[in-house]
This record gives C-alpha cells, sequence and structure tokens, in this order.
C-alpha cells in the first residue's frame, strides 16, 4: 500500500484490510501509522540497501554503498523517504524509529567501512571518520531534501572523489 499509494493513501484500516486482520491487531504491533509506516518500508528497502558485499577495498564498498542508495533515492523510495522524514518531524515514535532502524544502521555501516578503510591504510589514519560520514551523506540528503537537485552518478562519483581525496593516505615511497 506503501509503495502503491505512498504515505498519504497508507492506512491502519487499509493494512488491517489487506492482511485480514482487526486495526486493534495492528495497533498492537506498531503505535502509530507512521511506525507501521516505516516497518513496511524497511522490510521493502533494508535488504536492497544492505546487501553490499565486502572486498578487499573498503573504499570500494563505501563507494558502492552510496551509489547503491543514491540509485534507490532518485525513484519511489526517495519520496517515501521524504515523506518519513517529515511525518517524523512532527511524531517523535516515528522520528525515533526512523533513526534506529533507518539511519542509524546505514550510519553503521558506512563508520564500519570507514575503519576498515583506516585499518587497511586507503585513509589516513588521523581521519575523524564521523565528520567523513557526515561529509559524505549530508549532500546526499541535503538534494534529497532541500534542493531536489539530481542524485545522478555523476554528481555521487564528484561527491566521492572530493570527500574521500581529502581522506586519502599519502602512497607509500617504494624507495
Amino acid at each position: 500500500i506503501l509503495r502503491e499509494r505512498g504515505f498519504a493513501g497508507f492506512t491502519v484500516e487499509g493494512v488491517a484490510a489487506r492482511a485480514g486482520a482487526g486495526k486493534a491487531t495492528i495497533y498492537r504491533w506498531w503505535q502509530t501509522k507512521g511506525t507501521l509506516a516505516i516497518e513496511a518500508f524497511l522490510v521493502a528497502i533494508a535488504p536492497r540497501m544492505d546487501s553490499i558485499p565486502h572486498t578487499d577495498s573498503a573504499i570500494a564498498d563505501l563507494r558502492r554503498q552510496i551509489h547503491v542508495a543514491a540509485m534507490l533515492y532518485r525513484g519511489r523510495v526517495g519520496q517515501l523517504l521524504r515523506e518519513l522524514i517529515a511525518l517524523g518531524q512532527e511524531d517523535s515514535e516515528t522520528s525515533r524509529a526512523l533513526r534506529t532502524n533507518f539511519v542509524e544502521p546505514r550510519r553503521q555501516a558506512a563508520l564500519g567501512a570507514l575503519r576498515r578503510a583506516q585499518a587497511t591504510g586507503e585513509i589516513r589514519a588521523d581521519t575523524d571518520i564521523e565528520v567523513l560520514a557526515d561529509a559524505l551523506w549530508g549532500p546526499i540528503f541535503h538534494r534529497l531534501l532541500v534542493t531536489r537537485m539530481p542524485l545522478d552518478r555523476g554528481f555521487i562519483d564528484k561527491l566521492l572523489d572530493l570527500v574521500l581525496g581529502g581522506a586519502r593516505a599519502p602512497p607509500t615511497s617504494l624507495r
């Protein structure tokens, strides 16, 4: 229902009817329409975002993770995410569920890749990876939520090159 009609057309009554359950049953498991919508969103989206394999290059893995997210955000997923973030501004349970179940796991995945990149020497050991993660993801969410400018592959590549370029470890000397 969320995918078909967006958040505006997503109702507990509609979910209950489609599931063959009563509204009370739905509310027993999900406190608000927003928390139910986030769970539905995660069930549909998380496997697509979290299926990035680990390779020998943590930076390549991170680049892949960001490209997959941006690709999803360009379509219906981005529209639904905007709606859920907007709802979270008024509904603290929805906001908490979105941060806890969507934002934080993806942030931890990015930080994990950046820690691996530090451990393997792909980025400098003195790099503040919290700031680096924000520098990578902040412009994406800025475009998604504020400017609505494209999240095309060219932009993502330029962003990754610029931000990661500043954190790259210097090449080792061959002498």
